[in-house]
C-alpha cells in the first residue's frame, strides 16, 4: 500500500475526535430504527396518527391535535379555518383514520364539522394527480364540513404535479418534531415514561434520517475537511449502494409477469437496467430503433439508481418523428409526472416522457434490507398506479390510428 494513502487511513481511524463523537451519536439505540421504520411512510403515518388521535393511549386527549392544527394554520396560506376556531372547538370526538380512500391520514371532527386530510411524503413525491383526487373525495363525502388539506414533507417543498396542489398547504417535518419536543417538555408528567421515551426516539429518528440534524452536519463537514483523502478512498473501494439497489430492482422486474428485462450494463459505479412491456412488440412503432438496444425497441422503461435517489423513467429512443410524436401525445393525456410539455427535438436523440421518484434522499448508512422494503413498496405502486395508465394510453392511441 502506498505510504501516503496508508498514513491518511491511519490518521482517519486514530484519535479522530469528530469521528468518535459522530459514531457515539449515531450509535444511540433507537426503537424506530430497530423495527426498520427509517423511511417507511406507512409506519410514519401510523405513529403520527397515534399522536393526533384524541382517543390514543398517550393521555394527551386532544391537546396534540389542537396544537398541531393551530401551529399549522397560523402559517398556512391556504385554509378555510382559523387557529382561533380550532382553539375554541371541541375536538375530543375527533376520529383519525388511516388509508381511508388511500388518504394517508384523515381527521374527522363531527361535532365541529371540520375534516383534515394529510398526505404524508417521507421519501417520495406526489404523483398521478393524487392531491386533486383526494380533495375531490373529501369534498364529496364531507360537503357540509370545513376542510383542511395538509401536504406533509421532509423539507416543506411544494408538490410537483397536479391541479389540486393549489388547495393544499405545505407542512414540514421540522414543524412536526418541534411540536413533539414541546409536547414532551410541557406534558412529561402527563404522558408518562413510556410515551415520553417513544416520542423522543421518534424525534431522534427524524433528525437523523429525514431532516438535517445541524450537529451531525457539522461533524460530517469537519471529518471530511480533515480526512478528505481517506474518505475518498473509502468511497471508491467501499460497497456500492447504487449497484446493490439496481441489482435488487432487476430481480423485481424479472419476478413481475408481463414485463421483460431488455438491457443492462454493469460498470464500476453503476448498473443501468431497461425493461419493456412485451405486448408493445406487436405495435408498429416498437421495433424501429436502430441505435439503442439490440432488440431495436424504441420505447423502454429505465431504472436509475443514483443514491440518494432512485427513479423509474420511460424513454423514447431515436426514430421516426411521427412515431415519437404519437407516443408523446398518448402520454400527454395522462396526469402522470413528466408526461406534460414533452420536447421531442428532431427525433435523433433520446427523450424522457415519464419519471417516477421511488426513493429520495436515501440515507447512505441505511441497511440494504430497509431500502429493499421501501423500494418494493414503490415498485408495487408503479405497477398498480402508473403502468396501467401508461399501457391504456398507448393502447388507445394506437388502436385509434389503425
Amino acid at each position: 500500500m502506498d505510504q501516503e494513502i496508508k498514513a491518511a487511513l491511519e490518521r482517519f481511524v486514530v484519535d479522530n475526535q469528530a469521528l468518535e463523537a459522530l459514531e457515539a451519536k449515531l450509535a444511540q439505540f433507537n426503537i424506530f430504527e430497530a423495527i426498520g421504520m427509517v423511511r417507511q411512510e406507512i409506519r410514519h403515518s401510523n405513529f403520527l396518527a397515534f399522536l393526533l388521535n384524541p382517543s390514543g393511549t398517550h393521555r394527551l386527549n386532544d391537546v396534540f391535535l389542537k396544537w398541531f392544527l393551530k401551529r399549522f394554520l397560523l402559517n398556512a396560506e391556504k385554509s378555510f379555518v382559523s387557529p382561533i376556531e380550532i382553539d375554541v372547538a371541541n375536538l375530543a370526538d375527533a376520529e383519525v383514520w388511516r388509508e381511508w380512500k388511500n388518504i394517508d391520514i384523515l381527521i374527522h371532527c363531527p361535532s365541529s364539522k371540520i375534516v383534515c386530510a394529510i398526505e404524508n411524503k417521507v421519501g417520495s413525491q406526489e404523483h398521478s394527480n393524487q392531491l386533486e383526487k383526494y380533495r375531490e373525495i373529501v369534498l364529496q363525502k364531507f360537503s357540509d364540513y370545513r376542510h383542511i388539506f395538509i401536504y406533509l414533507t421532509s423539507t416543506g417543498e411544494d408538490p410537483l404535479t397536479g391541479q389540486g396542489k393549489e388547495f393544499w398547504a405545505i407542512c414540514s417535518y421540522e414543524m412536526m418534531i418541534d411540536l413533539i419536543e414541546d409536547t414532551c417538555q410541557k406534558y412529561q408528567s402527563t404522558i408518562g415514561t413510556e410515551v415520553y421515551t417513544l416520542m423522543n426516539h421518534y424525534v431522534a429518528l427524524i433528525r437523523r434520517h429525514v431532516v438535517k440534524d445541524i450537529e451531525i452536519v457539522e461533524l460530517c463537514r469537519k471529518i471530511y475537511k480533515q480526512h478528505k483523502q481517506a474518505l475518498d478512498l473509502i468511497y471508491e473501494y467501499g460497497p456500492n449502494l447504487g449497484l446493490e439497489i439496481a441489482e435488487f430492482a432487476e430481480k423485481l422486474i424479472q419476478q413481475t409477469k408481463g414485463l421483460e428485462c431488455d438491457f443492462h450494463m454493469k460498470g464500476k459505479t453503476q448498473k443501468l437496467i431497461r425493461f419493456t412491456v412485451p405486448e408493445w412488440d406487436n405495435l408498429p412503432f416498437q421495433k424501429t430503433c436502430e441505435k439503442w438496444t439490440g432488440s431495436k425497441r424504441i420505447l423502454l422503461f429505465q431504472v436509475q439508481a443514483e443514491p440518494p435517489s432512485v427513479y423509474i423513467d420511460l424513454w423514447i429512443g431515436p426514430g421516426e418523428l411521427k412515431n415519437r410524436q404519437a407516443i408523446a401525445d398518448a402520454l400527454s393525456t395522462t396526469s402522470l409526472p413528466g408526461t406534460q410539455n414533452i420536447q421531442l427535438g428532431n427525433g435523433k436523440g433520446w427523450t424522457q416522457i415519464f419519471k417516477r421518484s421511488c426513493l429520495e434522499n436515501v440515507d447512505l448508512g441505511s441497511s440494504m434490507s430497509e431500502i429493499q422494503v421501501e423500494l418494493e413498496q414503490q415498485w408495487q405502486k408503479f405497477l398498480l398506479e402508473d403502468l396501467p395508465v401508461i399501457k391504456a394510453a398507448i393502447a388507445q392511441k394506437f388502436a385509434a390510428s389503425n
